[in-house]
Parts: C-alpha cells; structure tokens; sequence
C-alpha cells in the first residue's frame, strides 16, 4: 500500500498551476511571459545558492560568478567565434563545472566565515577580471548580440517558444534537485550541515560530498547564466557584481532558506516587486529593503515560514493541510 494518501485538491492545485504556466503567453502580454522569464533564470541562481545554505549550512557569495561565466562562454564563442547550438552551451556548463570543481577543493576545506569570506574574495576578483579585461571580455560593454538558436526549425527568438523552454527545463530542474535533496546523498549533506565531525567519525567523505554539493549548485547557477544571457542578449561585469549576489542571498531569505521551494517563492516576489516598485517610484531599492526587513523581522524564516508557523495554529490547520501530505495509518 502507498505510504502517501493522494489528496486531490492538492493534485487539481497543481494541476491548475501547471495549465496556468503552459497556458501563460496566450492570455498575458509579451512583458509579463518576458517577467516570467526573468523569474526562471533568476530562481536557477537562488536555487543554487538555496541548495547550499538549506542542505549544506554553507552560504556562498560566489554563485553569480559562475552565472556569469556560463554567460560570457555562451557571448565568446556563440557569438564571436559563431559555434552553432549546442557547443557553446555545453561548453558553458563544462567551465562552469571544472571552476567550480577546482574552487571547491580549496574552499570546502574552511568552514563557516571562512568559507563565506573566501567565496567573496572568489566572486570579487571574478568581477574585476571581467570589469578590466577588455580584449576578451570586452570590459564594461560587455558581449553584445548573444541571441537563441533556431533548433529542429524551432525559432526560439520568438518569446513564447523561449519561455515554454524556459519553463520545461526549470520545472525538470527543480524535480532533479528535489530528488537530490531527498537521496542518500541529500541526507548525508543534512547530516553534515548539522555535525560534521560526527559524519566524519562514521565514516562519510565529508569533504567530497561538500565539494560534489558545490559543484551541482554551480551547475544550476551556471544554468540560469545561459538563460539569462539568450534573455537578454548581453553579458558584462553588472551581472556578477556584489549588489546582485547580495540581491540572490535576500530572495533566498525572502522565501525561506531552510525550505526547499523558498529561493523560488523568494524570487517571484522579489521579481514582482521589483517591476510593480520600480514603475510607481525611483527609490524602489528603499521600499524593497523595507519589505525584505518588514518579513525578515516577522519571519526570520521567511515566507513559506509564516506559512509554517500556521501549521502549530489550529485556526489554520485547513489550510496548512492543503500543503502537506497526510500519511495513511497503518494497517493493524
């Protein structure tokens, strides 16, 4: 018998919110899917960094750098070298992934400041590289012109065929990383975010399973870089710059660290509020700072955490319930 009993209004929940999605360019304007678009690639980057601080206790400041990477691999040889779909994206995540390997083996063997100031330092100098060299990268101009292929006679140029692209590989995206958060793998991170020493003294690789964390979360990162620069169309040192991974490390407290799906709730209200704010005043960086304290001093554990905190108060338990999956009682 099933461990889970299926609730159905659960399932016809999601079920409406996967119509919604598929469904979205057809009934809202291009700005809106464009929005949407923005989201995806932006909740890549808070679930690579989410990934590392929900499962491993490790925050990392040098996410952006391999969004960005993936970014200007795509702008060198996609656009000024002219190789043709799927070579400059496979080469984008190759990078991403040998970086983030070798930066790995250095930076899982600190801890906590250590490794949050290392993974700074990493980032900053990653910014600077990119902001002073100019014959490659272009320095501040950028890499201009990167656009999406056509493949298979599909002219992913066209919004609505990037964003249902967008959608499909964000969606599998999150379902791998679920899968990874809830494998023997995923445990044996959680153990090791809360006692390293003991998972050492029984036996785990605690310094390899950090490392092949790091070098997953670099990869997703490194994904939404890929889509944020065929978005776009550029690439420069403003995406990787300090601003912007502070700005990931809010939606990812915004949502709910220690949740799973709180780096994409955090982003889609960061996002959101970001368009609605910025079209109503020019100081729309101070009202975003307001909310972000406003739900940090209520909820330190963010958004899905108030929803949480719900779950102890009988008043709500219908519609915390609506969340959660109830377990069968077993056979006697």
């Amino acid at each position: 018998m099933s461990r889970f009993r299926i609730n159905p209004v659960k399932v016809t929940f999601y079920v409406i919110a996967a119509i919604f999605l598929i469904l979205l360019p057809y009934y809202v304007s291009q700005y809106t899917v464009t929005t949407f678009i923005r989201i995806i690639y932006f909740g890549f980057l808070s679930l690579s960094m989410g990934f590392l601080i929900g499962q491993g206790g490790m925050i990392s400041l040098t996410q952006t750098a391999f969004f960005g990477l993936s970014g200007y691999i795509i702008g060198i040889f996609g656009v000024e070298r002219g190789l043709m779909f799927p070579w400059p994206d496979l080469m984008a995540i190759g990078a991403v992934a040998i970086m983030a390997f070798l930066f790995g083996m250095i930076a899982m063997g600190t801890h906590r400041i250590v490794f949050l100031m290392i993974t700074l330092a990493f980032g900053q100098v990653c910014w600077a590289f990119a902001a002073q060299n100019t014959t490659i990268l272009r320095g501040w101009s950028g890499i201009r012109g990167i656009r999406p292929f056509v493949i298979y006679g599909i002219n992913f140029n066209e919004y609505q065929n990037f964003y249902w692209a967008s959608l499909i590989l964000f969606a599998l995206g999150i379902f791998i990383l679920w899968r990874i958060s809830k494998s023997p793998f995923g445990l044996a991170l959680n153990g090791i975010r809360e006692n390293p020493r003991r998972m050492a003294a029984i036996g785990y690789p605690v310094y390899w399973i950090r490392v092949v964390a790091f070098l997953i979360a670099a990869v997703y990162a490194g994904l939404g870089g890929i889509l944020a620069a065929y978005n776009t169309g550029i690439i420069m040192p403003t995406t990787i710059q300090l601003s912007r991974t502070i700005w990931v490390l809010l939606t990812v407290i915004l949502g709910g660290a220690s949740f799973f799906f709180g780096p994409i709730v955090g982003t889609f209200v960061a996002v959101w509020l970001d368009v609605l704010i910025s079209g109503v005043t020019e100081r729309y960086n101070l009202v975003l700072g307001v909310v972000f304290l406003i739900i940090v001093l209520f909820s330190p554990t963010g958004i899905i955490g108030i929803f949480d905190q719900m779950r102890n108060d009988k008043k709500f338990n219908s519609i915390i319930n609506f969340f959660s999956p109830k377990k069968e009682k077993p056979n006697s």
